[in-house]
């Protein structure tokens, strides 16, 4: 087996029917409680952030990633650069975008913000074109993507937001954007490939189906959070497909959009252990100021993925919570 390549880190200061429904459900979701190496935290050194694998692309990532929406948010592009500073002094190396946050603000801002260092993050973005999902609009997305990030290469570009079966099979095709997002990993401009989803757990599954045909991308970023457990749920229907096939899981939305914390379904800090509980590769996690990137990190660091009674627990308390007005993201 080759060896993991690791992304260097600098160091820095710092009994009703629902619920008997719920239980048995959760216990087959339990069955992965003995994860495969693979996926397990390598534990951290001192400080340090856990770090897992990303699938079987023989890269090794700390566990938590920034969100490039937030970036792009931010009131001005100063404090997007401190957001992006303080996540590479706490130990993050994974960061997120997409050409369409903020008709690309989020992409130039955070350019910006890692010269001088790109050499040691794992930067990825994606390509949206929902009305066509062809290669021309993909090469351009690229073109645009490379120039605003300031590189001339991506470790990770994907398919964002596939929002149904329909939508997969527009991208899944001769001259459409898989096509050419795959031709550009051959091609060594973009080093890893992958497919998002946050809408239908359908979609996944059918971009998946492409994949057992020879579709061969690397990863998939899709919803995981306590809430998703109980509708349209792609922790149940999707996470167990990606990990028999290898396939490295980037988790997004691990507060439902901060609606779990917002209006006291769970916690931060209990949505975080939850998900890193899951064979997960990297938790892709929409911070808004260094604030609550030094508390995240924190929590990954000290806190200990939850217990299978922790997580049983959790999911008994949170199910009467349930519903399409917390995941808004899937109607």
């Amino acid at each position: 087996m080759r060896p993991m390549r690791r992304i260097p880190e600098r160091s820095s200061p710092p009994e009703h029917p629902a619920r008997r429904a719920v239980l048995r459900r959760l216990a087959a979701l339990l069955a992965w409680a003995g994860l495969p190496s693979r996926l397990r935290a390598a534990p951290p050194a001192s400080g340090s952030l856990p770090r897992r694998a990303l699938g079987r692309t023989g890269v090794e990532l700390p566990v938590l990633g920034l969100g490039g929406f937030h970036v792009g948010k931010a009131p001005t592009e100063k404090d997007a650069r401190r957001l992006v500073e303080t996540a590479f002094s706490e130990g993050i190396r994974f960061f997120d975008n997409a050409e369409s946050y903020q008709k690309g603000r989020a992409e130039r801002w955070m350019g910006a913000a890692l010269e001088g260092i790109r050499d040691q993050v794992f930067l990825m973005t994606k390509t949206f074109d929902l009305a066509k999902r062809d290669a021309e609009g993909a090469k351009r997305h690229l073109e645009g993507s490379l120039e605003r990030l300031r590189t001339d290469h991506l470790d990770l570009w994907q398919l964002h937001s596939v929002r149904s079966v329909a939508d997969v099979e527009r991208a899944f095709r001769k001259g459409g954007a898989m096509e050419y997002i795959l031709e550009q990993k051959r091609l060594g401009v973009v080093r890893f490939v992958g497919v998002t989803g946050h809408k239908d757990p359908e979609a996944n599954l059918r971009a998946l189906a492409f994949w057992d045909e020879g579709w061969r991308f690397d990863v998939m970023q899709m919803p995981l959070n306590p809430i998703d457990y109980h509708q349209k749920s792609f922790q149940r229907r999707v996470l167990p497909e990606l990990v028999r096939r290898g396939i490295g899981v980037l988790a997004m939305k691990t507060n439902a959009g901060g609606a779990l914390a917002s209006r006291g379904v769970c916690t931060v800090e209990e949505s975080l252990r939850y998900v890193l509980a899951l064979p997960v590769s990297v938790v892709i996690s929409g911070m808004e100021t260094p604030e609550q990137v030094r508390r995240n990190a924190a929590i990954v660091r000290e806190s200990a993925p939850m217990s299978e009674s922790e997580r049983r627990a959790l999911l008994e308390r949170i199910a009467p919570r349930a519903g399409l007005e917390l995941e808004w993201y899937k109607s």
